[in-house]
């Protein structure tokens, strides 16, 4: 078997069908959604992206468990409203959504990036218990924002009850040498330290990896090789592993 060059492997629009045309729609899926159900818009900290969209259920009274999403975008792309389309389906099901925003490669570094996700949260928090109250909270990422997703959940600073990172990257090491760390510029060992699957899992609430069946290999290996190390961890994990989608459209089946 040929081995695949590092650059593809882990190019998720490499393996996926039309990573452009699901972008799209998901975008006129969320403004579609926001301008039906107006949510409220809130900015942490000082960088413009460092923003969320709270959506709150109407047809239900609070207190909701509230659904946090982090973005993806390597690090580098996209915004916070790139998830607002997930928000119509938990609102279908009586939960509150937050799409959070953080600032991108290569003027935000990754530890600024979590920071501003755990201003993000209690942001989101705050304001959903000031319109009808907090029940339970579930983070989630995708890609990068798996990554960071995780941060903020290893941390221990935030009440977390369950956490669901969806094709994300656990060992940032082999992107040193890829296109992807032209905008990162990160070290070895600052990419050693920044990848969850050789930190400290201790303080991780329940734990969802879901990987898509068309994701790229190098990403369909990391999920396994994270979930055995939290395993070993003690972590309570759920391998989820959705057939017929790509890293893009992986989302719509959440």
């Amino acid at each position: 078997m040929t081995e695949i060059p590092l650059n593809l492997a882990y190019s998720p629009s490499h393996f996926a069908r039309d990573f452009e045309a699901t972008l799209t729609r998901q975008a006129a899926l969320g403004s579609d959604l926001v301008a039906r159900h107006q949510p409220i818009t809130l900015r942490y900290g000082e960088d413009p992206a460092a923003r969320l969209n709270l959506f709150v259920p109407e047809s239900t009274a609070g207190p909701w468990p509230l659904m946090l999403f982090i973005h993806g975008g390597y690090w580098q792309a996209l915004d916070n409203t790139a998830t607002d389309f997930l928000a119509e389906r938990y609102l279908a099901r009586g939960m509150a959504f937050a799409s959070l925003g953080y600032g991108l490669a290569p003027e935000t570094s990754i530890n600024t990036m979590v920071n501003q996700c755990l201003e993000g949260i209690p942001a989101a928090y705050n304001a959903l218990a000031d319109n009808g109250g907090v029940w339970s909270i579930v983070l989630g990422g995708h890609s990068a924002g798996a990554q960071l997703a995780y941060w903020v959940a290893a941390s221990g600073d935030i009440p977390i009850d369950k956490l669901m990172l969806v094709s994300g990257v656990y060992d940032l090491t082999p992107l040193v040498d890829t296109y992807v760390n032209e905008a990162m510029e990160l070290s070895p060992t600052q990419a050693l330290a920044l990848s969850p699957i050789f930190a400290d899992s201790s303080k991780l609430p329940s734990c969802q990896v879901v990987i898509a069946e068309n994701d790229p290999p190098s990403f369909r290996q990391q999920a396994h090789d994270f979930v055995a190390a939290l395993k070993t961890s003690h972590i309570q994990v759920e391998l989820v592993d959705i057939a017929n989608c790509d890293h893009f459209d992986v989302l719509d089946a959440l």
